[in-house]
């Protein structure tokens, strides 16, 4: 179930924690909100992910500021915004239009996949790296010179002079 905001710092401090979180405006007056909650919420059940994409509601009637801040005039309002502190308005979708609403969800998701995606080819390249520099050092000391045992002796050559041979 979509979070409810309860005040402009609680969504303030889900945006600065979440890649992206989807906002619906309603009413709790307004048949269109109540005809498409159902959807809106089967959205948040399929595609949520802790950090990086979060459903919320807001109730315009309740939180004013918010709704005065985004420009909210008509419910239901979807906005999807950019999270990590930006708050930035992705994408609007005015009305109860489920077709709208499922294809932002969908581009943020394929978004959020092919960052993913990014993220674990950029890791197997540094594994690949530090296989080969890990591989490289261990080749490197053997061209380099093994280890050898010297072994040798010295003794005294009259009064302090010493000396010492290797073999």
């Amino acid at each position: 179930m979509p979070t409810e905001i309860s005040s402009p710092l609680h969504l303030r401090t889900l945006l600065s924690s979440t890649d992206y979180v989807v906002v619906d405006f309603y009413a709790s007056w307004c048949p269109p909100c109540k005809a498409i909650a159902p959807f809106y919420g089967s959205l948040d059940t399929t595609n949520s992910a802790p950090g990086k994409l979060q459903f919320v509601k807001v109730n315009v009637d309740e939180q004013q500021d918010i709704a005065r801040q985004y420009g909210i005039t008509a419910m239901p309002t979807f906005l999807v915004l950019k999270g990590k502190g930006s708050g930035k308005v992705e994408k609007t979708i005015r009305g109860a239009d489920t077709r709208s609403l499922k294809g932002a969800v969908d581009e943020v998701v394929k978004e959020l996949r092919n960052v993913e995606i990014e993220k674990a080819r950029e890791e197997a390249r540094r594994e690949k790296e530090k296989e080969k520099e890990a591989e490289k050092a261990k080749e490197g000391g053997k061209e380099e010179g093994e280890e050898k045992t010297v072994s040798g002796s010295y003794g005294m050559i009259g009064g302090n002079n010493w000396k010492m041979s290797l073999t």
